[in-house]
C-alpha cells in the first residue's frame, strides 16, 4: 500500500496504536524495509496523521505482540502475517491485501509503472497467492496484452496493431505482431512466454471443461517474468 492508502485505511479505524504499527510493519516488509524502531513507527503515524502514540507505551505493546519480533532496536513483522493484516484492515477499505513476498511477478518489476497496470499485477499476484489459478492465468494474459499495446504506443507504432476500424487486434494477433520480424525486438524467451501466456489465458477464460493447475503456471513463470520486464522496458514505463 502507498502512504495515501495506508492513511485511508487506518485514519478512521478503531485500531489501537499497536495494531496500526503491525499494519505499517507488514507494509514496510513488502518493500524490503528491515523493520522500524518505536520512534520510526511513531513518526510514521504522525506523518500519516493516523495517531500520535506514546512511544514508550508503543514499544512495550509491540514487545508483547504475537505478530512482531525484535531485531536490535527495530521491530519486524513475523512471516506469514498477511491474514492478520487482512483481519485488521481488509474490511475497512475496498482494496486487496496481498503478500508480495512470493508474488508471481516480483513487484520490483511492475511497481512504479502505471496505476492501472499495477492493479492488474496485484490481482494476478493475489490470485496466485490464493490458488485461483484460472483467474491468475487470465490476469497474466491481460497484463501481457496491456503491455504490448503500451509498447507499440510508446514507439508511435500503434497503427500496426489496429484494424480498419482503429480497434486493437485480439491478443493472438498482438502476440504474432510483437514476436514477428518487424516486432518489438523481444528475446527468444520472452517471445515463447507470450505465446504460452496467451494459450493458458485463453484456455482458462474459454474452455469450460479444463482448469488451470499450479505446475502449468509455475513452468512458465520465469519466462513470463522476462516477457513482462522486457515489455515494461520497451514501453519506458519506469525511469
Amino acid at each position: 500500500m502507498t502512504d495515501s492508502e495506508l492513511q485511508s485505511a487506518l485514519a478512521h479505524s478503531n485500531l489501537t496504536a499497536c495494531e496500526k504499527a503491525i499494519v505499517i510493519l507488514w507494509n514496510e516488509a513488502q518493500i524490503g524495509t528491515p523493520g522500524l524502531t518505536a520512534y520510526g513507527l511513531s513518526k510514521k503515524m504522525t506523518e500519516l496523521r493516523i495517531g500520535n502514540p506514546n512511544r514508550a507505551q508503543l514499544q512495550k505493546d509491540l514487545k508483547r505482540a504475537a505478530d512482531v519480533i525484535t531485531v536490535g532496536d527495530r521491530f519486524q513483522i513475523k512471516a506469514g502475517r498477511t491474514e492478520r493484516v487482512r483481519q485488521l484492515v481488509g474490511n475497512s477499505e475496498d482494496r486487496p491485501i496481498v503478500d508480495l513476498s512470493s508474488a508471481y511477478i516480483p513487484d520490483q518489476i511492475w511497481k512504479g509503472t502505471r496505476g492501472y497496470i499495477e492493479k492488474v499485477a496485484i490481482q494476478l499476484c493475489g490470485c496466485w497467492e490464493q490458488r485461483f489459478y484460472d483467474a491468475a492465468a487470465v490476469m497474466l494474459r491481460r497484463l501481457a496484452e496491456t503491455l504490448i499495446i503500451e509498447a507499440y504506443e510508446k514507439l508511435g507504432r500503434e497503427d500496426e496493431i489496429k484494424d480498419s476500424d482503429h480497434n486493437f487486434f485480439m491478443l493472438g494477433t498482438l502476440v504474432d505482431k510483437a514476436c514477428g520480424d518487424r516486432g518489438l525486438g523481444l528475446g527468444r524467451e520472452a517471445k515463447n512466454a507470450l505465446k504460452e501466456i496467451k494459450e493458458h489465458g485463453d484456455r482458462s477464460a474459454h474452455n469450460r471443461r479444463v482448469n488451470a493447475v499450479r505446475p502449468e503456471l509455475e513452468r512458465i513463470r520465469s519466462g513470463a517474468r522476462t516477457a513482462i520486464e522486457e515489455l515494461i522496458y520497451i514501453a519506458r514505463l519506469k525511469n
